[in-house]
């Protein structure tokens, strides 16, 4: 029996909240996109009545059926919203994204000897990678969902078996609240998939297979030298055929050699049944079997990969994309530096990042990744190779110190984070942001005739448009036909038949922003400017029946809407 008196106390770690806080100023953003105020308008309606059977906001007639996969999420963000404005929606969805990003951290394993700093250093690149595509959306659950996979899966390698029946409750609120729940079930195929006993070892005087005599001739460990052989082989691929040709790679090559098998101690079966439970639970949501339908819909559309940003590859000419290649720069030289990596987790963090560098959405699912292995390979690293004098320094706090220093870093997260959520800032991101005096002024003067926007303007024009059908194509774009897509990429391109498709439209009216193609090419068709918003830079438009002048007038000259 131990002696209470030369027991250790047990502190109660404080990296968690130190690394929410400081996450906080890049999760925690205002209301500033057409996706958002779409997601407010479809729960409010949702709120009066129901799902409905097609979109409510386009005046088209759209040729299939309606679904809704964000409607839960949707539901809960206009319940918030009336409840406490826009400052409150960003901060409970900033508060959902930190903790997605903490409860990544907590993925390591738990006889790894990373300390809370690791951690925290590894939260904030995450964050840093996946701010870009943050923000009052349905991503946060997105990330929440894929880091408590990751979680549930690392317990459960460590022997924590009745963690797997976590999985069937959170895919099915996470099915219900964003298709992004279709790369949890992704993560847990492929832990099944590599999950496998290791090959039994030649027997004496018996001629090794081709894999393990190539492995032999490689420098390093087996771990390593299957590590860097797989990832050559996937870059070389991926630069020659393209990037699915190197996911496709990666994995025939792990077929092909591997001698070193994923951690096996765990039984298969419990997550087996577990994942299989979960895929069910995705079924039960409005739309069924039907939403796996919208989804491979939307995923293999070129039309709708040209029109959705997040299906689009990254531009890394900004600055946030090129932490993409930050993150997977540390990654590989963590991997190279410390001791062997575990081939799972060298293999879905390249198979992700090869799916950033072909859809940027992916890269909040990459990041989530990244952060366990960044804190634990990376301290690693840091205790074999980090400079000697300075391993020596245990940076260790005393309690008093430690809360102190987490007191000091809550506050200036509350400094940082709070002038965001007052209703002067929301108010002021939605008319710099929005188009909130022309979607005024359009409203008024043209109730329930057509209007020609962006796909990201329609979504505001939806939420200021209760009465709906309004807008032209909008934020749910699998739902219309190719040929709608078309008009509307021929209208906004200034391409093809663009003034017939106009006219067979019945569209006469238009809110777009001033300075673009389309705008001087109605100006210069005859279109009239009604009145300019200075504030979003957007113009309201109508057809004209006089010939167009010359030369034709800037929108910013028109009257102030």
């Amino acid at each position: 029996m131990r002696n209470p008196a030369t027991t250790t106390p047990r502190r109660l770690p404080l990296w968690p909240a130190v690394a929410l806080c400081l996450s906080l100023p890049l999760t925690v953003q205002t209301i500033g996109t057409g996706q958002a105020w779409w997601d407010i308008a479809l729960g409010r309606f949702i709120q009066g009545h129901g799902i409905p059977a097609a979109d409510p906001f386009t005046f088209l007639a759209t040729a299939h059926p309606w679904v809704a996969p964000e409607w839960l999420f949707q539901v809960v963000l206009a319940g918030v919203v009336h409840a406490g404005g826009a400052g409150l929606a960003s901060l409970v969805i900033g508060l959902v994204a930190s903790l997605a990003l903490v409860v990544a951290a907590l993925a390591v394993p738990g006889a790894s000897p990373t300390g809370g700093w690791w951690r925290t250093a590894a939260v904030l690149a995450g964050a840093a990678t996946a701010s870009p595509l943050l923000g009052v959306n349905g991503n946060s659950v997105t990330l929440l969902g894929a880091a408590a996979t990751l979680l549930v899966v690392r317990r459960w390698r460590e022997g924590g078996s009745r963690s797997v029946w976590l999985l069937p409750p959170l895919f099915l609120v996470w099915a219900n609240c964003d298709p992004g729940f279709v790369a949890g079930l992704l993560i847990l195929a492929f832990t099944l998939l590599i999950h496998r006993p290791a090959r039994p070892e030649p027997a004496a005087g018996g001629r090794p297979g081709l894999s393990a005599s190539l492995l032999a001739r490689l420098p390093g460990s087996p771990e390593a030298a299957q590590v860097a052989l797989i990832g050559a082989v996937a870059a070389i691929a991926a630069v020659v055929l393209g990037l699915v040709a190197g996911a496709v790679a990666m994995v025939v090559m792990w077929a092909l050699l591997r001698p070193v098998a994923a951690a096996a101690a765990a039984p298969r079966r419990p997550l087996l049944i577990a994942a299989l439970l979960a895929a069910a639970a995705t079924l039960l949501t409005p739309a069924g079997p039907r939403l796996y339908t919208v989804i491979a819909a939307t995923l293999t559309s070129p039309a709708i990969s040209q029109l959705a940003t997040a299906l689009q590859t990254p531009n890394f000419h900004n600055t946030f994309p090129r932490l993409i290649e930050v993150v997977a720069g540390l990654l590989v030289l963590a991997w190279m530096l410390g001791r062997p990596p575990r081939t799972e987790d060298c293999l879905l963090a390249t198979a992700l990042f090869l799916a950033a560098l072909e859809a940027s959405g992916a890269a909040g699912i990459f990041a989530v990744v990244a952060i366990p292995q960044l804190a634990e390979y990376g301290a690693s690293a840091w205790a074999e190779r980090g400079p000697a004098a300075i391993r020596r320094l245990h940076l260790e706090l005393r309690p008093l110190f430690a809360l102190g220093f987490a007191a000091v870093i809550a506050l200036a997260s509350v400094l940082v984070v709070v002038p965001r959520l007052s209703p002067s800032a929301a108010a002021r991101a939605e008319r710099d942001g929005e188009p909130a005096a022309a979607a005024a002024y359009a409203l008024a003067q043209f109730p329930g005739q057509p209007l020609l926007t962006s796909i990201s303007d329609a979504g505001y024009l939806a939420y200021r448009s209760p009465a709906g059908h309004a807008v032209f194509v909008d934020e749910s774009m699998s739902q219309f036909t190719g040929g709608a897509l078309r008009d509307y990429t021929d209208i906004t391109q200034v391409s093809g038949d663009w003034r017939t498709v106009l006219q067979d439209l019945g569209i006469r009216h238009a809110v777009l922003v001033a300075d673009g193609a389309t705008t001087q090419a109605l100006i210069e068709a005859g279109w009239t400017v009604n009145c300019y918003d200075p504030a979003s830079g957007r113009a309201v438009l109508s057809a004209g029946s006089q010939p167009a002048a010359f030369p034709p007038p800037l929108p910013s000259q028109a009257p102030t809407c």
